[in-house]
């Protein structure tokens, strides 16, 4: 990376944090006001009322620092030629779809709505993508030999690439700054993929970048003890910009899928028991990773700071492999994600014991 573009990057990270950071205290205050708080229960972590739109401060951090620098300057956020109303088409599509999440799990936080129509509502987030040109053309093949082309397949994929992603992050948010903070060292791997001389990204690099700095000044309201969550505005908007950086930053959804690997294979972990124990996929219990941690005994910073460690160790590797070794890291990852449920649940047993004394 040249200097120039060192100090560009720190810039645009950093308005992005401070204007998240300077909103999210005013979020809180809205949420307080109108109501908008999650509750405690028995299912759920937090034993006190915490504001539960973070979403707002960060969709409109990240939109409101993206839209300045279109108007400066439109050309460092050119993805194709074609605009539509004078607006960068691929540009266009990533507002529209990321606008479609976020006002969808708005809804969410603040009314409620069930499973079924928010998965409708994450098809059409996807389907705006395709509709303005944003898809996935090929993958690479892991095996060696030649790209896997997906054609009209892509109509497909790419919806249900948001939705697992979507999902996989909605998911996540289940202990203070989890969610937020496995997202931004995600966003952060993203962004260096997207200046690799072989991909060079400029435009998926800043929009990544902003967004990065949004969810870090964010994080410094939402890390235990947290005083807001990011709600389902939150974590659709996240996972929908997520699932479309690594489809913008060359299909690297294999990059995306190792970042998010843990929270993804646990996703598929607490679906199929679910399926097994005859209940719907969308029943909410305490069976995802996070909770086994604080069943095992570890606190909400313990079971963070290691998912923390994980991701970022992953993206690293993600960043530094080529296809094939991203697959070995893959079947690593899911080693590593036996043994740690087999410990934790070995703890969970020690610690019954001793209660049971």
């Amino acid at each position: 990376m040249q200097t120039n573009q060192f100090w560009y990057g720190l810039i645009i990270f950093m308005l992005g944090a401070l204007s998240s950071f300077f909103l999210t205290p005013k979020v809180i205050k809205l949420c307080q006001v109108f109501g908008w708080v999650d509750q405690p229960s028995k299912r759920k972590i937090h034993s006190r009322p915490i504001a539960r739109a973070g979403g707002i401060a960060m969709f409109i951090s990240f939109w409101l620092i993206i839209i300045i620098m279109y108007l400066a300057d439109s050309q460092s956020l050119t993805f194709v030629q074609e605009k539509i109303w004078g607006i960068d088409k691929n540009l266009l599509g990533v507002f529209v779809g990321a606008s479609i999440l976020f006002f969808s799990g708005l809804w969410d936080d603040i009314k409620g709505l069930k499973p079924g129509v928010k998965i409708i509502f994450q098809i059409f987030g996807g389907l705006a993508l395709v509709l303005f040109g944003i898809k996935i053309h090929w993958f690479a093949n892991p095996l060696g030999g030649l790209n896997i082309e997906l054609g009209w397949w892509t109509y497909l994929f790419v919806p249900l690439w948001i939705v697992l992603i979507v999902n996989v992050v909605n998911w996540l948010d289940g202990a203070d700054g989890l969610a937020t903070g496995v997202g931004f060292i995600a966003t952060l791997v993203l962004a260096f993929l997207s200046l690799a001389p072989y991909i060079n990204q400029t435009s998926t690099a800043i929009l990544a970048l902003v967004l990065a700095g949004a969810l870090l000044g964010f994080l410094i309201f939402n890390f235990n003890p947290a005083k807001i969550f990011m709600g389902d505005s939150g974590s659709q908007f996240l996972g929908f910009m997520l699932a479309t950086f690594a489809i913008v930053s060359g299909g690297k959804l294999f990059t995306a899928a190792l970042v998010l690997g843990l929270p993804i294979l646990d996703a598929f972990w607490v679906i199929a028991r679910r399926i097994l124990n005859k209940k719907t996929p969308w029943t909410a219990d305490r069976m995802h990773l996070h909770h086994r941690f604080l069943d095992a005994g570890f606190s909400q910073r313990q079971t963070v700071l290691v998912m923390y460690a994980i991701s970022a160790i992953f993206g690293m590797i993600a960043l530094t492999t080529k296809t094939a070794g991203k697959l070995q890291a893959m079947f690593g990852l899911i080693l590593l994600m036996v043994a740690i449920a087999t410990f934790l649940f070995s703890m969970k047993f020690i610690r019954s014991k001793k209660d049971a004394r």
